[in-house]
């Protein structure tokens, strides 16, 4: 996936490229986290080609790791309330008892664990580079 974005800021190896959001985003604003009407949004991509500030450059993130990123956001969590819903019911069965709000409860316990398990190892993904998006090409200066 290839985005052209503005440059705002540069710091190490980083570089804070403001893109504007594509109407495939929809009305998600996951972006930024719902509070916002925004048409663009600033994302942090690894800067090897010492892109400055007011540079118009394009990033690069591979379609393979965004899908594999948003399992892990969204897949692992989901995977573990059904996961939670089923282990209930199959203990409940054990024991002759039947609660739907005790599955409930189960379930949202297994998502909680997989949110803490994926924000614990969040650094660890952060410095991979597997999913950071890459500043590859300089387009040019920006007029503004």
């Amino acid at each position: 996936m290839r985005e052209v974005g503005l440059v705002v800021d540069t710091e190490a190896n980083s570089a804070y490229v403001q893109i504007d959001r594509r109407s495939a985003c929809g009305n998600c604003k996951a972006c930024g986290l719902g509070t916002t009407d925004e048409k663009s949004i600033v994302v942090q991509a690894i800067n090897e080609i010492k892109a400055n500030k007011g540079d118009i450059v394009e990033l690069d993130l591979e379609s393979p790791d965004v899908l594999l990123a948003a399992f892990i956001i969204y897949g692992i969590p989901m995977i573990s309330l059904i996961l939670g819903i089923f282990v209930a019911y199959g203990i409940q069965r054990l024991i002759n008892y039947d609660s739907e709000i005790l599955m409930l409860i189960t379930g949202l316990v297994f998502m909680l664990v997989s949110f803490i398990i994926i924000k614990i190892n969040e650094p660890k993904i952060k410095s991979s580079k597997r999913f950071s998006s890459t500043v590859v090409e300089i387009k040019g200066k920006s007029l503004v």
